[in-house]
């Protein structure tokens, strides 16, 4: 016991402070309502994308609203102190030391930190919420699935869910007074975007290029092949926006069709990349395998390191850009495009092309109006360098308000 304990003091607010970073205050206002309420709270999104600082900020903020320190545990499932010992028993043993050490009769607040790596989490967690006890549970993960169909039948009604990025371009703002340029050279992770070095940016963006592909989807499915699934992983962030034929893939990477459908949803499943299906009401069409989706990157940094020749393909980056902010307020993103016609972005009501010029093209503006002819009740909108007239937003406006 006095060895867990040790552990847990280690990430525990209960003889020392801990460091919360820049208080990210959008998720704070969003989720810290519903910390007193019975469910569940999950929080879910890339690898390294601040929900570790969101804990800590919201720990931080039930102990100024009155909470004792010794409410809050908090287990980071990712200390090398527990390595070894990664079982469901794990949380039962977690949860008696530190009542012991506690003494703590009141309701627990307890965080658990990349609940994924336990096996069968869910139905410890199911229990013990079922059972009533006075615990309210945070819980962290790297992986969209965390309440995928067979989770959710166990959790259904019982969780409450939130999905974190990295920073937005607002976010961005707030933390480094930097230029839309290096936004978008960079990306939004917080490590990344408040180190100084340029050359220190691009190595933390490979490090955490090569962690997401090992650690949540190497690892976590055993696969054997790590230098095909790398290649294709690299391949598909520096595409980030093209359209995907599973068919084309396969006779490149020399992978079966299925295998590759899969490994392209385990990097789905693990944020790293984002589907983007066909534009229509008939799921019929929707599904057509013509109608290839496209897939984006949810960071730029991770895209520029993927793709050497990134920095030049200004198009791309301009995209990607506004895809992300898309990503950040809409569940449903979908894109269309008929013959010559294009349209890049349709959320909601509104359909959106995107250009890095002030320039105009007109296949542009005829995808917009070929989309209308069909599609009756949308509104238009392009995104431009900085052209601002009807219908046309520059890119940072449209970044900072939507």
């Amino acid at each position: 016991m006095e060895n867990m304990i040790e552990i847990l003091k280690k990430w525990n607010p209960w003889e020392k402070e801990i460091g919360t970073g820049i208080k990210r205050e959008e998720y704070i206002k969003k989720v810290f309502p519903y910390l007193e309420r019975k469910e569940i709270v999950v929080l879910k999104g890339i690898r390294r994308c601040g929900k570790s600082t969101i804990v800590k900020q919201l720990i931080a903020e039930l102990v100024k609203s009155g909470v004792n320190k010794k409410q809050i545990l908090y287990l980071n499932l990712e200390d090398y102190g527990f390595a070894n010992d990664l079982t469901i028993k794990l949380f039962d043993e977690v949860l008696q030391s530190y009542k012991e050490y506690s003494k703590n009769k009141k309701r627990i607040y307890f965080f658990i930190d990349e609940v994924q790596k336990i096996p069968s989490w869910e139905k410890w967690l199911r229990t013990k919420y079922d059972l009533n006890e006075d615990i309210k549970f945070v819980i962290t993960g790297s992986s969209a699935s965390l309440l995928s169909k067979e989770l959710s039948t166990l959790l259904t009604g019982r969780n409450l869910s939130f999905t974190v990025m990295p920073l937005s371009f607002n976010e961005f703002s707030y933390f480094t007074k930097g230029k839309l340029e290096e936004y978008m050279k960079y990306g939004g992770f917080p490590e990344v975007v408040l180190e100084k070095s340029e050359e220190k940016k691009l190595y933390i963006l490979q490090q955490y290029f090569e962690d997401i592909v090992h650690k949540d989807i190497i690892d976590r499915y055993s696969i054997r092949n790590t230098k095909q699934i790398m290649d294709l992983a690299r391949y598909l962030v520096s595409a980030s926006g093209s359209k995907v034929s599973v068919n084309k893939l396969s006779r490149v990477f020399g992978i079966a069709k299925d295998t590759l459908q899969t490994y392209i949803n385990y990097m789905i499943d693990a944020y790293l990349l984002f589907e983007v299906t066909y534009f229509s009401y008939s799921a019929k069409v929707k599904h057509d395998v013509s109608k290839l989706p496209k897939l984006y990157c949810l960071d730029n940094g991770l895209v520029g390191i993927a793709n050497a020749k990134y920095s030049k393909n200004i198009g791309q980056m301009f995209e990607n850009t506004v895809f992300i902010k898309l990503a950040e307020n809409y569940n449903e993103i979908s894109y269309w495009g008929e013959l010559d016609s294009e349209v890049d972005f349709i959320v909601e009501k509104t359909a959106i092309n995107v250009t890095s010029t002030d320039k105009i093209p007109e296949r542009e503006l005829k995808g917009l109006e070929d989309f209308n002819k069909k599609h009756k009740g949308f509104a238009s909108l392009i995104i431009s360098n900085k052209l601002k007239k009807e219908k046309i937003t520059p890119l940072i406006e449209f970044l900072k308000t939507l």
